[in-house]
């Protein structure tokens, strides 16, 4: 049950946190301080979408530990090291948002800047945070080679998870549409486990998918 809500609540969570995000493209001091209490919506629901990632790598990895357990250890290992590193990550906007409103705006990008150059944040908090999608990748094509999945799962969250990074010049409310393509893919496996019996989710939900696709 934990796992398979937390399939349908991470790309919910995921929606609203970029659906409620300040109207632009960087942290600009006067945007932020023009939209506090967006800054601080948003800040708190992608902290709360990253936390509902370690229950979903951790039943995405469940299902792989009987037919293919080095993909799911492997995915399970990249994945909830990245979400850790994510979490942090998620503080940056909060400090960025008193920045803007104690500071000049020229000052306040350059401690930004300053801050996204230190080799601590840089190597230690940022690059490690996207071990999140490759970790869930991993795990959604080991599913994929045990036939759990359908083809198409995997292609969607990929999908999902390069939207808003393609899009990062455009809106939020199309940088949301990433989210959109994971509900899709994940609530389709949260399906599957919430109507799982007990012993099929020990099992690992062996039997290939009833799917059309």
């Amino acid at each position: 049950m934990v796992a398979g809500t937390a399939l349908l609540a991470w790309p919910v969570l995921e929606f609203l946190a970029f659906l409620t995000s300040p109207p632009s493209a960087t942290h600009d001091p006067a945007v932020f301080r023009e939209h506090p209490d967006l800054v601080q919506v948003s800040g708190l629901l992608f902290l709360w979408a990253t936390l509902a990632l370690v229950p979903v790598v951790l039943g995405l990895a469940h299902l792989l530990r009987r037919r293919a357990p080095m993909a799911g250890n492997i995915g399970a290992a990249l994945g909830l090291l990245g979400a850790g590193h994510a979490l942090t990550l998620f503080t940056t906007d909060f400090y960025d948002l008193a920045l803007a409103q104690t500071l000049p705006d020229a000052q306040a990008e350059a401690v930004t800047a300053r801050a996204g150059e230190l080799w601590g944040f840089l190597y230690g908090m940022l690059l490690p945070g996207f071990l999140t999608h490759i970790g869930l990748f991993v795990l959604l094509v080991g599913l994929l080679t045990v036939r759990i999945v359908p083809w198409w799962v995997p292609v969607t969250a990929l999908v999902g998870t390069l939207t808003p990074f393609l899009t990062q010049d455009r809106a939020p409310a199309v940088q949301a549409l990433g989210a959109l393509f994971h509900l899709l893919a994940y609530g389709w496996v949260a399906l599957r486990v919430l109507r799982a019996s007990d012993s099929a989710w020990r099992a690992g939900l062996t039997a290939p998918p009833a799917s059309p696709v």
